[in-house]
């Protein structure tokens, strides 16, 4: 039997879709080609099967992550250094795994329209927010963190967190299709144009929503917060201190006191290469006389050790001096990066862990984690710390920052170097974005390389540095005067959960008939 020649125009149109998609996540200000992107690929899914479908969205998924994670070539160069086949061999695994979340959802689409006969316009938005919302990446990334741009779209997340947007901007998608393909007459076409106020509704909330959190804002009061963006290259390790500068005085602190004689009553350190505050009893003492003598408090992150009876733990921590020299407690970092911080599955056996990092350098390392959110009190500030990439993971920023009360300031710390001038640092704020809306806080964003920023609670960027610079800032940040959790920080779950439960409505009317007929074929000729 012989195979149906590829449709290579079908191929292209699934390309395109997915270079138009991942086009907004390389820049900001291409928000609008997200909510068109998928049109492409729904046309070249008609009349297919879920097989050839899957093949469609593989060739979706292969443009969008290669054009969007096109930083995974110089991330994996950095990272081990294992020469150009291998480099090459190893991105090409990443995309081809990437693009299997597109794969995988066209599939589902066209299986569940011929199993259940229900419409696109339930289908696809469903299969879009749980898929972008499920898929186990090594790099999460939502649909709607490429949306940072578009202030008046953001602000119902606060209601339903990313999810909600991911769903909005899927029905859009689907509607355009829908008309432009002619398979229903917009004017004849109730269905639609019912699906079609689920946007509107979205954005008409979402401009009054945004007038209304300028105005909100006016009234709070102002915090002088520094930060440090320290620019130094990629690395593990102890590495020498900069000349002229030392372990008990680095460059980050000589940074601080230039922004403590400017008021900064807090500064904020990115995460570092080597820090040996927890390791090094006279750097600690050092730091903490530094604050004292500022008169200002350090928030900055370490490495820290704990030996058990048959084992020593290496945890990723934040620490908060205040500005009397007091050590404020530790907040032990509890989403690690896979292969970074800790190996899935080899994980579990010691022998692995040394062997992987004997072969293949220093950065495989086994990193445990904390147990539970810190929050650090602070004169009238509520710092909710985050390490690395936690600040891409919705529901466990909800976790952290519910029930926190007046003075809430989220800070998330994280390096970059890894991704060396690529777009990665930019996509990362952008989730810093999401998270401020969602929680409603303002939302300091600390970077070793840049772009470092200062968020506010409608997504607006207060401050916004430039990559690639070594330099110390200060920006008055509002502070909220109550305490009051946002909507999804509350219950973050609800519309997730409502998610689930179409899904299984939906699972249930596409297995049924199956059933049916089974017991039919079973039973005894009367």
């Amino acid at each position: 039997m012989s195979r149906s020649p590829l449709d290579w125009k079908a191929h292209l149109l699934a390309v395109s879709a997915g270079v138009l998609l991942a086009l907004p996540y390389n820049n900001r200000e291409l928000f609008l080609l997200t909510w068109l992107g998928f049109v492409p690929l729904l046309f070249a899914l008609q009349g297919k099967t879920p097989g050839q479908s899957y093949r469609l969205g593989l060739s979706c998924g292969l443009g969008l992550y290669g054009v969007g994670a096109w930083w995974v070539v110089g991330f994996i160069e950095r990272l081990w250094s294992p020469g150009l086949a291998v480099t090459a061999s190893l991105s090409l695994l990443f995309w081809f795994y990437s693009a299997q979340l597109p794969a995988l959802l066209a599939s589902s689409l066209q299986w569940l329209r011929r199993r259940t006969g229900w419409s696109d316009v339930l289908l696809f938005p469903l299969l879009v927010a749980l898929f972008f919302g499920h898929f186990p990446m090594l790099f999460h990334a939502q649909l709607g963190e490429s949306q940072s741009a578009f202030l008046a779209a953001l602000q119902p997340v606060s209601l339903t967190g990313v999810l909600g947007l991911d769903t909005v901007i899927a029905v859009v998608n689907l509607l355009l299709f829908r008309w432009l393909s002619g398979a229903v007459e917009g004017r004849r076409d109730p269905i639609g144009w019912g699906a079609a106020l689920v946007p509107v509704a979205w954005l008409v909330f979402g401009g009054f929503s945004l007038g209304a959190w300028d105005m909100r804002m006016t009234d709070w009061s102002s915090r002088r917060i520094g930060f440090v963006q320290e620019n130094a290259p990629a690395g593990v390790g102890n590495k020498p201190p900069v000349a002229g500068y030392s372990e008990t005085y680095p460059r980050a602190l000589a940074l601080s006191e230039q922004l403590t004689a400017q008021g900064a009553e807090l500064v904020v350190w990115p995460e570092a290469r080597f820090n040996p505050y927890f390791l090094e009893p006279r750097v600690a003492e050092a730091f903490r006389q530094a604050a004292q003598t500022m008169g200002a408090a350090l928030l900055f992150q370490a490495m820290e050790r704990e030996n058990r009876v048959r084992s020593r733990l290496e945890f990723n921590s934040a620490v908060l001096i205040d500005a009397q020299g007091r050590d404020q407690g530790h907040y032990r970092k509890i989403k690690r990066v896979a292969f970074g911080e800790y190996l899935p599955v080899l994980g579990l056996f010691p022998e692995a862990r040394r062997w992987v990092r004997g072969t293949f350098g220093a950065f495989f390392s086994h990193v445990s984690a904390g147990q539970g959110p810190a929050r650090f009190s602070l004169d009238g500030l509520q710092v909710v710390p985050l390490i690395c990439y936690e600040a891409m993971f919705p529901y466990f920023v909800a976790d952290a920052v519910r029930g926190g009360g007046a003075g809430e300031l989220v800070v998330t710390m994280s390096n970059n170097a890894w991704f060396g001038a690529t777009r990665q640092p930019y996509q990362h704020l952008n989730a810093s974005v999401l998270r401020a809306v969602e929680s409603r806080a303002p939302l300091l964003h600390v970077m070793n390389n840049g772009p470092s920023a200062v968020i506010l609670p409608n997504g607006r960027r207060l401050f916004e540095s430039a990559y690639g610079e070594e330099a110390g800032y200060w920006v008055d940040v509002p502070i909220p005067a109550s305490g009051a959790d946002s909507f999804f920080t509350r219950q973050p779950w609800l519309f997730r959960g409502a998610l689930y439960g179409l899904l299984l409505v939906v699972l249930v009317k596409a297995f049924w008939p199956v059933r049916a007929r089974r017991s039919a074929t079973s039973a005894p000729a009367s």
